[in-house]
């Protein structure tokens, strides 16, 4: 197929495509497990000038002042803290730098063996675990705890459909202690973008190629769903060569999102406000509640 025919055919693939896309049954995830694209993420995860993957190492940090906080009327830097997502571990280094026990865990193997590595050469108090969100084993409660709180950073938890995060929600329970923290970093309802849109870019790389490229991405908000839809074409300068990829994100409204907590036996809900304020688009807001006890009447 020559050059010329490759392009056509692409594309030919892009306007016929059904539109839009429908959220959780067209494609849903990014191949975050795919080792090409990993160690794409893991350059920007570890570039501090973007928040596009990790935050920048100053917002880390006072994100981190803003959790001992919540966590000094409790057990204070004797804590064991689980971290969802963890990525290059980025969070997990250094509150093991400042005397906590962390352990974080992530299915993508290039920030995964980046954050063991890390720890290692600086001998820091906090392991790495390889495991998916979605398909938890049945011990994975026993491996890692109890802990003392769990962290879920960056709206990450709006990357996965109702029945699948009902699921892993009462998962991470079981790893937290009785009346220990579950700290979530959440996208409000309102700061969804309703409006569909799309727009080309051209890039010399991104975490989608290697090589110079087209990237259009398409975006699409499905009201009866309540789920945002983001289609990527890549589209190869030299080769034609297509490629589509597809996430979706789940919006939750408050008390919707209080309601499936408490269904995981996580209560007493207290909101608190992005802790930085960088950027509306890059940081969100908090809920952060707490593992029902016996006590409480709550279980």
């Amino acid at each position: 197929m020559s050059r010329s025919d490759a392009h056509s055919k692409a594309i030919a693939a892009i306007l016929a495509a059904e539109r839009p896309a429908r959220p959780w049954l067209d494609g849903n995830q990014l191949p975050w497990n795919e080792p090409t694209f990993s160690r794409r993420m893991l350059d920007v995860h570890l570039d501090p000038s973007t928040h596009m993957a990790s935050r920048s190492p100053d917002v880390i940090a006072r994100h981190l002042d803003w959790l001992a906080a919540q966590l000094a009327p409790n057990a204070g830097t004797e804590s064991h803290i689980l971290d969802v997502g963890c990525g290059p571990g980025l969070y997990c280094h250094e509150l093991a730098r400042r005397g906590y026990k962390t352990t974080g865990f992530d299915f993508a193997p290039a920030p995964l063996a980046w954050a063991k590595a890390t720890a290692e050469a600086e001998n820091l108090d906090c392991r790495f675990l390889d495991a998916d969100l979605t398909a938890l084993p049945k011990d994975f409660a026993a491996k890692v705890g109890p802990v003392d709180a769990i962290t879920f950073w960056f709206g990450e938890f709006h990357s996965f459909p109702p029945p699948v995060a009902v699921k892993f929600l009462s998962q991470l329970a079981d790893c937290l202690k009785p009346g220990g923290l579950f700290v979530l970093e959440y996208q409000p309802m309102d700061i969804f973008v309703t409006e569909d849109s799309s727009e080309w870019a051209a890039h010399e790389k991104s975490v989608f190629c290697d090589v110079p490229h087209l990237w259009l991405q398409e975006f699409h908000w499905d009201e009866a769903a309540r789920a945002e839809v983001h289609v990527h074409w890549i589209i190869e300068q030299q080769s034609g060569n297509l490629k589509r990829y597809i996430q979706c994100h789940q919006g939750w409204p408050d008390d919707e999102l209080v309601e499936l907590l408490a269904g995981a036996h996580l209560v007493d809900p207290v909101f608190h406000s992005p802790v930085t304020g960088i950027d509306e688009q890059f940081e969100f807001p908090i809920i952060v509640t707490r593992k029902a006890t016996a006590r409480s009447g709550k279980e």
